[in-house]
């Protein structure tokens, strides 16, 4: 990963309005709520005045931010911008920047707020995710507004150079507003420490081996195939043990499938930022196996923590894992079993090589990077 710029004085206070369909007062999976909870709070405590526009039931205020719910909850992304678009009706504050997550969630503020200055951070490729589920006819329905509100966005910020090629390939008049800023870990949180405890509460032995998995219960994150291939190594190292954190639509077959496996697997729902710490390094490898990708925060939180990664080659993956250093990159998803067992029984890991990997994304050099990026175009 490439260094950042050598950064201004963060200067006069901006107001800036991060936008995002989550609800940062309960625990999710989802790492573009980490993303934006995060930049929030570290913005604010840079001395800006930081809102955020999503979900919930009444304003609040977290890590200096203020928590500004649009709806109590939405279904899908399109009750998002429309809720969006009511809100904007009656939006009496006047923000400096608006920074949001996805280009549909643009969408409202350039028909509603044209003249207000516009970021965007691209965390990987959503119209594979929505063909993906939905079928070709509805990616193409979602590249048009794609490309209608990326073109109408003052700056792109892309948390790969994979995702940069892809939109610049894409949209070769977007290239000179497009640019690498690194989503963000909190460093001082995740890092190496004493795993004892977190073992004695999940009942884990010191010697056993405990494969972690973090994120969407899913189909296009693959869960069901690692505890798969996950089972395969139980049957030849008795001492391999499973923990799926997370939820989503495949949330009961991966608990019947927990339930049937002898204590070996065992399922947790979302928890927050401070629980998910201790129980990465409560781990010995965090395995991955999604079909695509963008940037997983968890495989950064992961080497943060001194553990390494086993996952796909998809996404920023292979910009962080350095096979044989801190991880392997698997072909295809047949290849988790023997790389796990690799990872877990043929192979010796320096946690603080893991860890050096991913300083550059800490959150006090990228949040002081999207801050100049606001500045630039505000000036």
């Amino acid at each position: 990963m490439r260094r950042l710029p050598n950064l201004r004085p963060w200067g006069s206070t901006m107001r800036i309005a991060l936008v995002a369909a989550v609800n940062p007062q309960i625990p999710s999976a989802s790492g573009v709520q980490s993303y934006v909870s995060m930049l929030g709070t570290r913005l604010a405590s840079m001395g800006q005045e930081v809102e955020l526009l999503g979900l919930g039931l009444k304003r609040s205020l977290v890590g200096g931010v203020e928590v500004v719910p649009i709806a109590r909850e939405v279904r899908n992304a399109f009750e998002f911008v429309v809720a969006l678009s009511r809100h904007l009706k009656r939006w009496g504050d006047s923000a400096s920047i608006i920074h949001a997550q996805r280009p549909d969630d643009l969408i409202p503020f350039h028909l509603m707020k044209p003249a207000t200055k516009k970021v965007i951070t691209l965390h990987g490729d959503h119209g594979i995710h929505v063909r993906s589920r939905r079928g070709r006819a509805q990616e193409a329905f979602y590249r048009v507004g794609e490309r209608y509100s990326l073109m109408r966005t003052h700056s792109i910020l892309c948390v790969s150079k994979s995702t940069k090629i892809g939109f610049g390939s894409r949209y070769p008049l977007l290239a000179a507003h497009l640019r690498v800023i690194p989503a963000g870990i909190d460093l001082d949180m995740f890092h190496p420490r004493d795993r004892g405890p977190a073992r004695t509460e999940l009942g884990i032995p010191e010697g056993d081996k405990l494969v972690i998995y973090v994120g969407r219960f899913e189909p296009e994150k693959n869960p069901i195939s690692i505890v798969e291939q996950f089972s395969g190594l139980r049957e030849r190292h008795r001492d391999a043990r499973l923990l799926l954190i997370g939820d989503g639509q495949l949330s009961s077959d991966l608990r019947r499938r927990a339930g049937s496996s002898g204590g070996s697997i065992r399922v947790e729902g979302p928890v927050g930022q401070d629980r998910l710490a201790i129980l990465m390094a409560a781990s010995d490898l965090l395995v991955l196996a999604s079909k695509h990708e963008g940037l997983p925060t968890v495989a950064l939180e992961a080497l943060a923590t001194g553990i390494p990664v086993v996952g796909p080659g998809v996404g920023i993956l292979p910009e962080v894992v350095i096979p044989g250093v801190n991880g392997f990159l698997a072909s295809t998803s047949l290849d988790l079993e023997s790389l796990m067992e690799k990872a877990l029984y043929d192979s010796s890991w320096d946690p603080s090589t893991c860890r050096s990997s991913v300083r550059v994304h800490g959150w006090d050099k990228v949040a002081p990077a999207i801050l100049e990026v606001y500045r630039d175009i505000a000036s």
